[in-house]
C-alpha cells in the first residue's frame, strides 16, 4: 500500500485514436449586416444565434472563427474550447461593424490557408476529405470576383465550404449605419443604398465547394445533419511524454494479500473450532 500511496510511474501512455472534423466559422461582418429583413432581426444578430446553435450540434469537434468583409482575419483559432468562441462571437455588436466592402473569395483563401497550415499536437492516421469545413455566414453580396475560383482551389485542399445565407432574396432592405441615429447609407448621389440576399451566387459558392446552401430561416437542423455525415478525421493522439500510472498493481495486490489474510485467519479459527471440539 505505501509503494502504491506513492504513486509508481513507468511505461509512455499508450497513443488513443479521437475523430473529429475541423470547422471554421466564418462570419460576415460588412455594413450590409446591419440590415433588417422582415423578421425585424439584423442579419448580423440572426447569423450569431444560428451559430450559437450550430456550436451546441458540433460537440468534440474543432472550431474556429473568422471575420470577413474587404479583408479576412481569423480571430479564433481551430480549438476544442467552445467556450473561448462563444465568447468571441459575443463581443461581435453592430457597434462594431463599420467595414465596406464584401470580398468573400478572400474569406475562402485565408481559411483555407490556415487549414493546410495548422499544425498541432494531434497527427493524422489517414487522409479523409471530410476533415476540413467553412460554413460561410453572409448575405452573398460580393464585391470580389474570385469567390468560385477560390471555392475550387479549397476543394482540391481537401475543404467542403457551406453556405448559409442571411436576408431576403426578394425584397431589398436600406443599410442602417453603425450608429443607428445616423439614418441610412447613401451613395455619393445621396441615394439609399439597398441590400438584398445572393442566393444564386452563394448557391453556386458552396456548389464549387462541395457543399451546400441553407437560408439563415432554415434553423440547423439539416446543416447539422449534413456535417454528421462527413467522414471524421482520425487522430492520434500523443501522450506528450507521459508516463503511466502504475500504483494500480500494487494497490491490487495489497488488496488480494489483505483479503487472503482475512481467509486465512479464518480457515485457522475454523481449524482451532474443531481442534477444541474434539479435544
Amino acid at each position: 500500500m505505501a509503494i502504491a500511496i506513492a504513486h509508481p510511474q513507468w511505461g509512455a501512455k499508450p497513443e488513443t485514436v479521437a475523430e473529429r472534423l475541423d470547422v471554421m466559422l466564418a462570419m460576415d461582418i460588412s455594413t450590409s449586416m446591419l440590415a433588417i429583413d422582415d423578421n425585424s432581426v439584423r442579419r448580423i444578430t440572426q447569423a450569431k444565434d444560428f451559430m450559437f446553435s450550430l456550436m451546441e450540434q458540433l460537440k468534440g469537434d474543432r472550431l474556429g472563427l473568422l471575420y470577413f468583409a474587404e479583408a479576412s482575419v481569423v480571430v479564433c483559432p481551430l480549438t476544442s474550447d467552445v467556450k473561448t468562441l462563444r465568447e468571441f462571437l459575443a463581443s461581435l455588436t453592430p457597434e462594431t461593424l463599420a467595414h465596406r466592402g464584401t470580398h468573400i473569395g478572400n474569406a475562402i483563401e485565408v481559411a483555407t490557408d490556415r487549414f493546410v497550415s495548422d499544425r498541432s499536437e494531434l497527427t493524422t492516421k489517414n487522409n479523409s476529405s471530410g476533415q476540413k469545413v467553412l460554413i460561410l455566414f453572409t448575405d452573398g453580396e460580393d464585391f470580389g470576383d474570385d469567390a468560385i475560383a477560390a471555392a475550387k482551389a479549397a476543394k482540391r485542399d481537401g475543404v467542403h465550404i457551406y453556405c448559409v445565407g442571411v436576408g431576403n432574396s426578394e425584397k431589398p432592405v436600406p443599410i442602417p449605419l453603425p450608429v443607428e441615429s445616423a439614418g441610412y447609407k447613401r451613395n455619393v448621389d445621396g441615394q439609399l443604398v439597398l441590400t438584398a440576399l445572393n442566393e444564386v451566387s452563394l448557391r453556386e459558392i458552396a456548389k464549387e465547394g462541395n457543399g451546400n446552401y441553407y437560408h439563415a430561416d432554415e434553423g440547423v437542423a439539416q446543416l447539422a445533419t449534413d456535417l454528421a455525415q462527413l467522414e471524421k478525421q482520425k487522430f492520434r493522439v500523443h501522450s506528450d511524454g507521459e508516463y503511466e500510472e502504475r500504483f494500480q498493481w500494487f494497490a491490487g495486490l495489497a488488496l488480494i494479500l489483505l483479503v487472503g489474510e482475512m481467509l486465512i485467519q479464518k480457515w485457522k479459527n475454523g481449524k482451532e473450532d474443531s481442534s477444541s471440539k474434539m479435544g
